[in-house]
């Protein structure tokens, strides 16, 4: 009876580390850059909406040494440091790393993380992530310490509720469908007065391949993206408005 009852005691943790989404590493990042995080801070994290569930891939990918002034060091760890404040997420998101829960990254490895869960507040959220780096010729004592802070992740307010801050801002939702597969995707976005705006879509090395300029009202916006002429593949796009400029990530897989 005992080990039954020990039993039923364990099974909500099970049952809360079954949750955890797997995440998935970005292969054309690895292969074509080589070395650094994904998204980069150009891009920067997807946007989300309070009540939906929200998921962001991140793609961690350590080098093998680096040489300064004459030093050679070969990279034992990167050490994603905890803090106070969950990084600074919006609240109801998590962080999680399953292939390394100790935030340990190898050097010369590669290495996915995941931000999920189901955001409960709107705004605009600045991330903040102490990494801790670590040589073989030092073991246990870090070399540096980089603090990113450039990370942001916006969060709308629920789909059908209007509230006068929400419209008081500029702020771009992810584009839906997202990944495009019917040559269509919406476009949504909220400007604080009535003018001018503009897309731009640019392929994944930053070449601008498309552009189109729109009037829009103050409040929510909606633009119907046309990517018939789009091959297959990871495209960023931007909405510009009175010198404001968000960027986002769209993937076609018709």
């Amino acid at each position: 009876m005992k080990k039954i009852y020990v039993l039923l005691m364990l099974l909500p943790l099970f049952s809360l580390k079954a949750q955890v989404p797997t995440c998935s590493l970005n292969t054309t990042f690895i292969h074509n850059h080589g070395e650094g995080i994904w998204p980069d801070s150009a891009l920067n994290f997807v946007s989300g909406t309070v009540g939906v569930p929200y998921q962001q891939n991140i793609t961690v990918n350590v080098p093998l040494d680096t040489t300064v002034t004459g030093f050679t060091c070969t990279y034992s760890y990167f050490q994603l440091n905890s803090t106070t404040n969950n990084y600074g997420l919006p609240p109801g998101l998590s962080l999680a790393c399953t292939a390394h829960p100790n935030w340990q990254f190898p050097g010369n490895d590669s290495t996915c993380m995941i931000i999920y869960g189901t955001p409960t507040t709107a705004g605009t959220y600045t991330l903040t992530f102490v990494i801790g780096v670590y040589c073989t010729t030092i073991p246990g004592t870090p070399i540096t310490s980089k603090t990113l802070s450039y990370y942001k992740i916006n969060i709308a307010a629920a789909t059908g509720i209007e509230t006068n801050t929400a419209n008081s801002i500029f702020n771009v939702m992810q584009n839906s469908p997202n990944p495009v597969v019917n040559n269509t995707t919406n476009v949504k976005f909220t400007t604080p007065a009535d003018g001018k705006a503009k897309m731009i879509i640019y392929n994944i090395t930053g070449q601008k391949i498309a552009d189109k300029e729109f009037t829009v009202q103050r409040g929510e916006n909606s633009y119907e993206f046309d990517a018939t002429t789009l091959e297959n593949g990871i495209y960023l796009y931007s909405i510009e408005f009175n010198g404001q400029k968000q960027i986002r990530r769209m993937v076609v897989a018709k």
